[in-house]
């Protein structure tokens, strides 16, 4: 849930008959014309009422969601819930998997243009999740069964001629945010209030109407406010007899601000309209500069926006975007202007040519900005896409972007590899079918992508074959090619042979120059994991080494955890698995840092095979049962890959066999349902150990990490505040407690809050306990 920036103002009866509606009706959708703080209310909302939810609350922003395509409206749910999707299912089916078993709230916000598509993604989450409920904001209802809908309606105003009263919720908002925003602002009083009346009743309590006139209060005093705000509605309601709509209110404010701004600020203001989920500066430049607006002038403007509050900067003013209607309002004088479609193919370009920078800057170091640089904008890249690839014209330019943003690892480190494959798919399908370099290589990608996700061995081979055949046919050598070829033979066929392939492709990127950087980065790692899994000692460790070196050098995280998982096997292989224990665990530790989705899946389970090496099997059985849940969970099939199952197998076996095969099904037995979840079990119980209280204060059977949630949830903390202290997500926390609960063999929160209430117990070290818990954490 993002920061609020700004205090919430009313709405407290609203607000009560939400809460007690939350918790009984499935869907509630908030409706109301654009302005009146549906969004706002949604997100006090849900702050309020996080604690009845053992999963929290997630927050989904569909603004910047176009097209209503099913598939990537539930990517874009799944990705902001946090799913992990590697799966080979449907984005939906996913999305459903993982809810079915949660307590969470789902924020859906501005759905309006999504009516169709978003309904039926919430009929289907509802149906198979009853521990979810869902609000949702929307101009529109949704027409789902069990929908409750709640009108947001302006807030109460004084009226004309009343006494002075500032408990009216318009007046309070006003106050709140003159007394903000406003210098030299005195505050109401009997001599101003007249005139705050008139402007509150002339702006009809709509909340961004009333924030929109107080920002006009910097230049003009309330009562010069209140006679232009009637100038403003007797033009509008010259030909009307009846009373002024809502939305026309809306409208003719925003139309105030518009006029009240600079010719260069009006031009800005509906070129950047183009942007989805935001923009930056060096992007408004490019795109919104031009015909009556210079580059260099576009930075001076858009501070003059950000001082009407049109634009909204982030908190280091590195980002910024504009409020709904506020967009809206510049996308309708956009067209109006006739510039819809010369600002759209900046965009495209801007985006287009982002993309390949993206995927061309890497030098190692810079590996987490340029990541970061991908996700900020990636619903402006998913727009441009969809609009290349939809474009016979443009299908070409859509299959190189989807190929340079495959390149960049987001979608890896984001665990989105499904959308990677859709989007290399639709663009292959919609580019013409000639032979040429870049389609071999997005074949070869997408080849890539399925060999990692596990999927069957002949269609990959198909895919492998398709790109090789392609190769050949444009006749020149195609690294991308070389590289899936050598991947195939190493991971489906288990065949060391493909190491030769792999260092070739190697070297053609590295000789390829800087623009391939990290392709030749991705070959080294893979070539050296290739060589550790099926090479000799003599071929293993000095590969390892150097690999381990390189990162060094280049300073880039990713790969440095993949270098101590090199390192590590060769340790459980041919040293000393004590220390290959201590190896793993550090590359973990540096893949839950740098948020990595995928890479914790093999270091989890080779934890499994250093530990059987070191003769502890119970602790070899249970990494094997984390790591094959987490395959599970995301639906990659390990038994794709030979050289990983290979090993995996014989340490089952030599486990089982010291267990025998009741305790190694016990030991093997997980829950976890995310990576989040297994890395809290790997490392976190390790760190809590040593903050841990003397065994005899815990209950038994509990393990410390268990009992470091236990002691918190005591305490009156919710899950999010549980694991924001213990640096773990909710949903380990809500994994913690079913297992504390079956343990102690009790139901619920209320009966563990009891039952912790009887003991007396040491509060975990930095813990102020609250005098008692909040009864919505019941």
């Amino acid at each position: 849930m993002p920061r609020a920036l700004s205090s919430f103002v009313g709405r407290k009866e609203l607000l009560a008959d939400l809460r007690r509606r939350i918790g009984v009706a499935p869907l509630i959708t908030l409706t109301g014309v654009g302005g009146a703080g549906k969004t706002r209310l949604a997100l006090e909302l849900a702050a309020q009422v996080d604690r009845a939810y053992d999963d929290g609350v997630r927050l989904v922003e569909l603004a910047s969601a176009r097209g209503g395509d099913p598939e990537l409206l539930a990517q874009v749910v799944a990705s902001a819930v946090g799913v992990p999707d590697q799966a080979t299912t449907t984005p939906l089916e996913t999305l459903v998997d993982y809810l079915g078993s949660r307590r969470l709230l789902l924020v859906l916000d501005n759905c309006e243009h999504l009516v169709e598509p978003v309904a039926h993604l919430v009929r289907t989450v509802l149906r198979a999740a009853p521990g979810v409920r869902i609000l949702a904001t929307s101009r529109a209802r949704l027409r789902v069964p069990g929908e409750v809908l709640v009108m947001v309606p302006p807030l109460e105003v004084p009226a004309e001629g009343s006494p002075l009263d500032l408990g009216h919720e318009s007046v309070a908002l006003l106050v709140d945010r003159a007394d903000a925003g406003v210098p030299g602002w005195g505050g109401v009083t009997p001599g101003n209030w007249p005139d705050v009346v008139r402007v509150l009743r002339r702006v009809a309590g709509i909340p961004l109407a009333i924030e929109q006139a107080v920002v006009r209060m910097r230049s003009m005093p309330v009562s010069l406010l209140a006679d232009r705000l009637d100038d403003v509605m007797r033009v509008l309601t010259a030909n009307d007899t009846t009373a002024v709509e809502h939305h026309q209110t809306m409208a003719a404010l925003i139309d105030w601000s518009h006029a009240h701004c600079t010719p260069a600020e009006s031009l800005l203001w509906a070129r950047l309209s183009v942007f989805e989920g935001g923009f930056t500066l060096p992007a408004a430049e490019s795109v919104c500069a031009g015909d009556g607006l210079g580059a260099d002038d576009v930075a001076d403007t858009l501070a003059g926006l950000v001082d009407k509050s049109i634009a909204l900067p982030s908190a280091d003013r590195s980002r910024y975007h504009l409020l709904e209607p506020l967009r809206q309002h510049g996308a309708a004088r956009l067209r109006d202007a006739g510039e819809g479609d010369a600002v759209r193919l900046r965009h495209q370009d801007y985006f287009r040519r982002d993309a390949a920078r993206l995927a061309e800057s890497f030098v190692g170091h810079n590996e987490a900005a340029l990541l970061s640089a991908v996700d900020a904008d990636m619903a402006n890249h998913r727009v441009v896409l969809a609009d290349l690839i939809g474009n016979p014209a443009t299908a070409y330019a859509g299959l190189q972007m989807s190929v340079d943003l495959a390149r960049t690892r987001w979608f890896t480190y984001a665990g989105r590899l499904p959308e990677e494959r859709l989007w290399l798919g639709r663009a292959l399908a919609a580019a013409p079918a000639a032979a040429d370099p870049l389609r071999a290589s997005a074949i070869a990608l997408d080849a890539w992508i399925a060999l990692c996700l596990g999927v069957e061995r002949q269609q990959v081979a198909r895919r492998v074959e398709e790109a090789s055949a392609l190769a050949r046919e444009v006749d020149v050598p195609l690294a991308a090619v070389t590289f899936v070829h050598g991947a195939y033979i190493v991971m489906a066929n288990g065949d060391l042979d493909g190491t030769e392939l792999l260092r070739q492709a190697h070297k053609e990127f590295g000789e390829l120059g800087q623009p391939f950087a990290v392709d030749h980065h991705l070959a080294h790692i893979l070539l050296t994991v290739s060589l550790v899994l099926l090479g000799t000692r003599e071929q293993a460790e000095p590969a390892a080494a150097d690999f381990l070196a390189t990162c060094g050098q280049l300073d880039a995280a990713w790969g440095l955890s993949w270098a101590h998982w090199c390192n590590g096997v060769v340790e459980t292989r041919w040293g000393d698995p004590g220390r290959a224990l201590e190896v793993l665990r550090e590359g973990l530790r540096i893949q839950r840092a740098i948020r990595d989705k995928w890479g914790p899946l093999w270091t989890i389970e080779a934890l499994g095979w250093a530990h059987a090496r070191a003769g502890d099997a119970r602790a070899a059985a249970r990494m094997l049962g984390l790591a094959h849940r987490l395959h599970r969970v995301t639906g990659v099939r390990v038994d794709g890959l030979v050289p990983f199952s290979r090993l995996s197998e014989q340490t089952a076996a030599q486990a089982r066999a010291a267990l025998g095969d009741d305790e190694y099904e016990r030991a093997y037995a997980s829950r976890a349902e995310s990576v989040d979840e297994a890395l809290a079990i790997v490392l976190d119980e390790g760190d809590a150990a040593e903050d841990a209280p003397e065994p005899d204060h815990r209950p038994a059977g509990l393990t410390p990490a268990e009992w470091n949630v236990a002691r918190l949830v005591g305490d009156g903390l919710s899950n999010p505040e549980v694991a924001t202290r213990l640096v773990i997500s909710p949903a380990t926390v809500h994994t913690h407690l079913t297992r504390i609960y079956r343990k102690l063999d009790i139901a619920n929160r209320h009966q563990l809050i009891t039952l912790l209430a009887s003991m007396v117990e040491r509060p975990p070290p930095g813990t102020v306990r609250r005098s008692s818990p909040s009864r919505a954490d019941m």
